[in-house]
């Protein structure tokens, strides 16, 4: 017999013992879906904030430097830190790395107060996130554009007052009228807008917006020290090349501005960046991300070993019902090997099926507890495209199959170990 027919005895077998013991087997199945939805709501909700999903497209592929310290290098004292990067590091020593595909040199969004002009009446109201780019930040990331267009290099490089509005503020603002051509006044100052992309939402917390302009046409842009830098890698095996520059970059400003020596925080790539690492040294930097990952590997342990202890005790109870049958088994002539791979493989199908709830619940939490796991308001959407993704359901499976080594691999082992003679009279005990 093949290894197809043998797969579909063992599939057989385990729907068999199911329904021949239903009770243990909800508990094992609930035991199993409460473990992996534990597991999954931490993993579903980092894959919500670093998977690779229109506008974000490439965060996988994408590096940021969002913080740099100044300090006297023979007084070996800091003299600022700043939780962002200034124009002037900005201009004179990071947009023309030659390793990345692009650098994209954008603020960070903010609420402004504004002035529309709606049916020849001027009205204030308050726009809730307006985030100055340059216009490389347009081919960054992947907007929809419902009407219009994104200013080019050139408008930017001559601070041409131009904006891009998300669908729903030029409904809020316009009352339904045509929103391109019209005029929104920021800061003393009409900008016209151009372009109509589609809502953005908070999840995706680089892209996001409700109106977007050229940081050049805003005064006193290059006094500017709020910044953040994005390096667009060709590959991620371009980051060491780019991590090397921007250290070469901070060699040259400390020979320009010497005894000043800069150091930027970054590159770090898209997850460490959503982490909030801080530190004001590379070392500093380095042990966080370190302290970070040992953390999350003492979390994912506990969640797996404590669960897979206690449904271990049901996989034994469930194999204890049938030593008998193994005892026979081995009489005619049935390998240790086989026995385990058989209880293994039907514990699987357990496990998987726990698994399939278990993500299902993990879904239900993330969406419960979005303001507390991701930080988004309770009306907030998630896009579906961040909640299923191929990396999500190889996590389930690969969770399911340690859960299973650890909760049916031991007694299992034992089981298999077991005598003939002990094995056929242990029932009869």
């Amino acid at each position: 017999m093949g290894n197809i027919g043998i797969r579909k005895i063992y599939v057989k077998q385990a729907v068999h013992m199911l329904k021949q013991n239903k009770f243990m087997s909800i508990i094992a199945i609930l035991g199993t879906a409460l473990a992996i939805m534990m597991i999954m709501t931490i993993i579903v909700a980092e894959e919500v904030k670093n998977v690779n999903v229109a506008p974000e497209i490439n965060r996988y592929r994408t590096y940021y430097a969002d913080g740099y310290s100044l300090s006297d290098s023979v007084k070996n004292v800091r003299n600022s830190w700043v939780g962002s990067v200034g124009y002037d590091i900005v201009h004179d020593y990071l947009q023309d790395l030659e390793t990345p595909e692009l650098v994209s040199v954008y603020g960070y969004s903010n609420m402004q107060n504004a002035t529309v002009d709606t049916g020849g009446k001027k009205e204030s109201v308050a726009i809730g996130r307006v985030r100055s780019t340059d216009a490389n930040y347009w081919q960054l990331f992947s907007f929809s554009f419902v009407k219009g267009r994104a200013y080019t290099q050139e408008e930017f490089e001559s601070g041409m007052p131009y904006a891009v509005i998300c669908e729903g503020e030029a409904r809020t603002l316009f009352k339904g009228e045509e929103p391109l051509g019209k005029t929104i006044e920021l800061n003393k100052k009409e900008y016209q807008v151009i372009g109509v992309v589609k809502d953005v939402s908070p999840v995706f917390r680089q892209a996001s917006g409700k109106l977007w302009i050229p940081y050049t046409s805003v005064s006193g842009y290059d006094k500017n020290n709020s910044y953040l830098v994005a390096f667009l890698a060709k590959t991620t095996a371009d980051y060491p090349a780019i991590a090397a520059e921007i250290r070469n970059a901070e060699k040259r400003h400390g020979i320009d501005k010497q005894p000043e020596a800069l150091y930027v925080r970054g590159p770090h790539n898209h997850r460490v960046f959503v982490s909030d690492i801080s530190g004001y040294s590379p070392e500093d930097v380095e042990e966080s991300i370190n302290v970070m990952y040992r953390k999350r590997v003492v979390i994912l342990l506990i969640l797996l070993l404590v669960p897979a202890l206690n449904l271990s005790g049901i996989s034994l109870s469930r194999i204890k019902k049938r030593t008998t049958e193994i005892g026979v088994r081995k009489a005619f002539g049935a390998k240790k090997y086989v026995i385990l791979v058989q209880v293994l493989y039907e514990n699987l199908i357990t496990s998987l099926i726990g698994g399939a709830l278990g993500l299902i619940l993990s879904y239900v939490v993330v969406l419960w507890m979005r303001t507390w796991l991701l930080g988004l308001s309770d009306d907030a959407v998630i896009p579906l495209a961040t909640l299923v993704s191929p990396v999500t359901f190889i996590a389930v499976f690969v969770v399911c199959l340690i859960i299973n080594l650890l909760s049916a691999g031991l007694p299992a082992y034992r089981a298999s170990r077991v005598s003939i003679i002990n094995s056929i009279n242990q029932n009869e005990k």
